[in-house]
């Protein structure tokens, strides 16, 4: 059962609309993974209800079974190693603009959620994920097709929210969390997303990131495409935009307090980077969540 939206442009630049935002599926030719390993460009949510598939996400593999929940980001480099006959499950999944969209509203992004969820696709087996996935599942449906179309995306994006708040819940709460194990090429990328984080900036490129993390700018864009799909650029990119949408939720903010906050120099020129990198001005964007 198809479900689409209009969409933003993706991220960074002014590319193609995306077909969809979201959608929710039952079928596996429809699943954004496939036997040839690629970087996902869609968010993922779903659920097995009878036999079995094996994914891999990077270099590990995930045999999901009935009643297990799991969860894909997108940028990870995921393919389908193993699928039974039997196998069926539903799934929701969401443009990369609408998973950045969901994490604007929640939380504060920590570089370490997402190499976590790299090593924690699922949740354990458990015999009432069926019933809890499939009445999530029917609320969605059921508010993209009865709220008004002018709240229909704000209110898909409140649902989801929760879905990837829980699953934070599970990130924070886990003390091993913050002591797995990465490879040498994950330790650098997550200290550049810390970097980013901590102290970005419109004037900052990948050269000043590179410097710091003693690697030249081709090193560091190879490295983190080799991760992502995504060059080093484009997550500098990924994130400013994301910092400046979480402040638009702020009713109380200015854009040129926002563009202060963001280290631009003035509001206009935060208008122009915002606009060509989402196809809409901060003030559109703002009216499009404050109703």
């Amino acid at each position: 059962m198809p479900m689409n939206d209009t969409t933003q442009t993706d991220l960074p630049g002014q590319s193609a609309p995306e077909e969809e935002e979201f959608r929710i599926w039952t079928e596996l030719s429809d699943f954004p993974v496939t036997e040839c390993p690629a970087y996902l460009k869609k968010g993922v949510g779903g659920i097995c209800l009878s036999g079995h598939i094996t994914l891999q996400i990077l270099d590990k593999k995930f045999r999901i079974m009935p009643n297990m929940v799991f969860t894909l980001l997108p940028w990870q480099l995921a393919s389908v190693k193993e699928v039974s006959e039997d196998f069926s499950m539903l799934f929701f999944r969401i443009s990369q603009t609408m998973f950045m969209d969901v994490l604007s509203g929640l939380w504060r992004l920590r570089p370490g959620f997402f190499f976590y969820m790299s090593r924690h696709p699922v949740f354990n087996s458990d015999e009432g994920n069926i019933r809890r996935f499939l009445n999530y599942c029917d609320l969605l449906s059921y508010w993209y097709e009865n709220s008004p179309q002018n709240c229909r995306r704000e209110t898909i994006l409140q649902f989801l929210r929760l879905y990837y708040w829980t699953i934070y819940a599970f990130y924070i709460n886990d003390p091993t969390a913050e002591k797995t194990r990465y490879s040498h090429k994950e330790e650098i990328a997550f200290r550049f997303m810390k970097h980013i984080i901590e102290e970005h900036s419109p004037d900052k490129g990948v050269a000043y990131y590179a410097q710091n993390l003693g690697l030249t700018p081709k090193s560091l864009t190879n490295l983190i495409r080799s991760l992502s799909g995504q060059s080093a650029h484009e997550w500098i990119v990924y994130y400013t935009i994301y910092e400046i949408k979480v402040l638009l939720r702020d009713s109380s903010l200015d854009i040129k307090a926002i563009a202060a906050r963001t280290h631009f120099p003035d509001h206009a020129t935060l208008t122009r980077y915002f606009r060509r990198y989402t196809g809409m001005t901060p003030t559109k964007f703002r009216e499009s969540i404050h109703f």
